[in-house]
């Protein structure tokens, strides 16, 4: 089944950055960029990021700067929030005035074109008419309404403008914020015909609770750490898998069976949620497992 997605831009929205960025060391997360990411994702969002990368078709830097750049992003956001996962970037490295000739085009990947939104769409299964796109510039906006999005210009007065922020607005978002705190709020409270499918399943939830507090505390914070845990994996299988191949080692080997182990266990314990013993010991034994692949992971990198 389809579900929506927020489609957020990456530079001057979470990434503090006015001009071209293609150095890891110099991403600075925007203000309660993890949090509104992770409230997101408790609403049924994924999360997705696309950008315009023109610094790539200039000769700046390279892509795999870009990804880079990404990765790092993706690091931070995790290390001020562990639900705070993006589920896909989309960067679009062309430019039709490029000094590089081999990305030189006029992609419709390119913002204000819909092209990166409609590829994450594709690759994820993505319900675009409930979707949501949050930038800093007109054309995030006009990308976000031509792929049928709704739309919220994030405009931080703590932030200097870049000049794609400063450009002329053709398109009017549908709602205008200060703080991405304040963009997720305007989600949130949207109209039930745009709510996310995720969040129809929590009032019958809220019912449950009233009716047996002492139940659904105990399923809450089960649940909770089931989900945090399962959120981990897969933020490791999902740099695992962007990472370029690299010589085999026994370390990697037996992080992936490690690996393998962990999310079969987290799947047992789940099977096992309503006997507290049960799933309190798959749990705990998940977690050890996910450390030691973890531990495997680096070593692997050290060799």
């Amino acid at each position: 089944m389809p579900r929506p997605a927020i489609f957020f831009d990456r530079d001057n929205t979470l990434i503090a950055c006015d001009d071209y960025l293609g150095d890891p060391e110099q991403v600075k997360l925007i203000d309660g960029a993890a949090d509104a990411i992770a409230r997101a994702r408790t609403l049924g969002f994924a999360i997705v990021v696309f950008s315009n990368q023109s610094g790539v078709a200039r000769g700046m830097f390279g892509e795999d700067d870009v990804q880079a750049v990404n990765e790092r992003l993706d690091q931070l956001l995790v290390s001020q929030n562990a639900q705070a996962i993006i589920d896909r970037h989309e960067y679009c490295p062309f430019h039709p005035d490029a000094t590089v000739e081999s990305y030189r085009q006029d992609s419709d990947r390119r913002k204000p074109g819909a092209g990166m939104i409609h590829s994450a769409a594709d690759a994820l299964g993505i319900d675009l008419p409930n979707s949501w796109v949050i930038g800093d510039a007109p054309r995030d906006i006009e990308a976000g309404v031509a792929a049928g999005c709704h739309t919220i210009l994030f405009c931080d007065p703590n932030l200097s403008r870049s000049p794609a922020a400063d450009a002329t607005v053709r398109v009017k978002p549908d709602h205008t914020v200060n703080s991405l705190a304040q963009a997720i709020d305007v989600i949130e409270g949207d109209d039930d015909e745009h709510t996310p499918f995720a969040q129809k399943p929590a009032a019958t939830l809220r019912e449950k609770e009233k009716s047996d507090p002492d139940a659904s505390s105990t399923t809450k914070s089960s649940s909770s750490r089931l989900e945090t845990l399962a959120e981990q994996i897969l933020y490791e299988l999902r740099r695992s898998k962007e990472q370029p191949h690299t010589d085999f080692s026994v370390a990697k080997l037996l992080a992936g069976i490690s690996q393998v182990i962990s999310i079969a266990l987290v799947f047992l314990a789940y099977l096992n949620r309503n006997e507290t013993t049960t799933f309190g010991a798959l749990l705990l034994f998940a977690v050890w497992v996910q450390c030691f692949t973890i531990t495997l992971l680096i070593m692997g990198k050290q060799n």
